[in-house]
């Protein structure tokens, strides 16, 4: 049976128990972050931490967890499930309280970490390329709930997938109030344009995944691609060579079809690829120390 670290503890994750007046359970407030490890190292873990802190700063959280404390968490829960290529969710809520809204805040945070095998998505996907679905839903306003916030009251996302499923496709384009083109449900959106590669600016809405920044990153060092980000429309998708979408879970995942027309005549393109390759070779580095370690 595997085990979860819970407000100070490693316990089986069949007896982990959060009360029912736990603010996350009756309110969503709360906040989250994933991280993986690749060849027993943790990959891109001080971006996914700061992103942390950023949430938990938002919401006034006192949280007192530092970076090596997280890592040394990470790790302990890592050899103990005996994960090979591990997934980790560190959840943090505003913890106890009672009926009514931010009453009786007394009780100390609740901080659950669960640590799985990394399960990747079936290489047919990468070989053949995915389909998007344009959502109904709308992003949330940047003015009414901070994008920089990753919440655990993740309702906007969950109708965008559900919109996804309806569809049969596998994720979905979220646009923003605006119309412009913001971000998946729980993933980033890149297309191509000759030897220029575009995405929708922060400015849009969108939570700026770490995944997101290290391909940008690696666009223009490894493959001399022009990253441009901006407020973008529909509409320029459909004169796009290439598209893909990004997280830490998907890595680098090509799309060939969005809603009712086809990208690159239905074949996944070169630099989608080549991008996921040098993704990979980036964590390779990481594990071993070289460049991109953390």
């Amino acid at each position: 049976m595997d085990q979860v670290y819970l407000n100070g503890q490693f316990i089986e994750s069949d007896a982990a128990m959060v009360s029912v007046f736990d603010q996350g359970f009756l309110y969503g407030d709360g906040i989250f972050e994933s991280f993986r490890a690749v060849g027993g190292r943790l990959y891109q873990f001080s971006q996914h931490y700061q992103r942390l802190l950023q949430s938990a700063e938002a919401l006034s959280y006192p949280v007192t967890l530092s970076q090596q404390d997280l890592e040394d968490i990470l790790l302990e829960l890592q050899q103990r499930n005996g994960l090979k290529e591990a997934y980790f969710r560190i959840t943090i809520t505003r913890g106890k309280g009672q009926v009514g809204f931010l009453r009786g805040m007394e009780s100390a945070l609740t901080c659950l970490v669960i640590g799985r095998e990394f399960q990747g998505f079936d290489d047919s996907c990468y070989q053949e390329g995915i389909a998007l679905w344009v959502a109904r839903t709308r992003r949330n306003a940047p003015e009414a709930i901070n994008p920089k916030i990753k919440s655990i009251s993740n309702l906007n996302s969950l109708l965008g997938k559900l919109e996804a499923k309806a569809a049969g496709a596998f994720e979905v384009i979220m646009l923003n109030n605006k119309e412009h083109i913001c971000e998946g449900a729980s993933s980033n959106i890149f297309w191509t344009k000759g030897q220029w590669v575009f995405t929708p600016d922060a400015s849009t809405g969108l939570l700026e995944g770490v995944t997101r920044s290290t391909i940008m990153r690696l666009c223009e060092e490894r493959l001399n691609l022009r990253v441009i980000s901006g407020e973008y429309r529909l509409q320029d998708l459909k004169f796009a060579d290439e598209v893909f979408i990004t997280s830490t879970s998907l890595e680098v995942m090509p799309v060939v079809r969005v809603d009712n027309f086809t990208i690159n005549q239905g074949q996944v393109g070169p630099i989608a690829r080549r991008l996921r390759q040098a993704l990979h070779r980036d964590m390779i580095g990481a594990a071993s120390g070289r460049e991109g370690s953390v």
